[in-house]
């Protein structure tokens, strides 16, 4: 039983001796460092990936009665901003546009590029 709690009291000993060793290690980095050197980004900042600039994309838009709209969009819009921008060109209100190709009507909520859509796609454009 002995044994035990004297094993117990040294890793307790050796856990505090630790942490002041990282204590006097935090400080020590503290006051070396100047100002410029503490505003530098970390290592993992300065080398993250950044992405890639995305080409616009140009649909055009179709509703069969003589309205036809070309619309340059990115492949990340979702269905719903590329309504706002035909609304924009054509004067109806986005919440009355139902883009169809087909019998698939495209939702909202969804992405250009999650659909598929590439440079030159032709929507058929109903209204509600």
């Amino acid at each position: 039983m002995a044994s035990q709690t004297q094993g117990i009291q040294q890793l307790l000993a050796a856990e505090k001796r630790a942490a002041e060793k990282i204590n006097e290690a935090r400080k020590r980095k503290n006051q070396h460092l100047s100002p410029s050197e503490a505003s530098k980004p970390l290592f993992s900042d300065r080398f993250r990936r950044v992405p890639k600039p995305v080409k616009m994309i140009e649909v055009t838009v179709n509703d069969r009665l003589g309205k036809k709209v070309r619309v340059k969009c990115n492949p990340n819009d979702t269905i719903g901003d590329l309504k706002k921008l035909i609304a924009a060109q054509t004067g109806t209100r986005h919440e009355k546009i139902v883009l169809k190709k087909w019998y698939v009507i495209y939702k909202d909520h969804i992405t250009l590029m999650d659909y598929e859509i590439h440079d030159g796609f032709n929507f058929e454009l109903y209204y509600q």
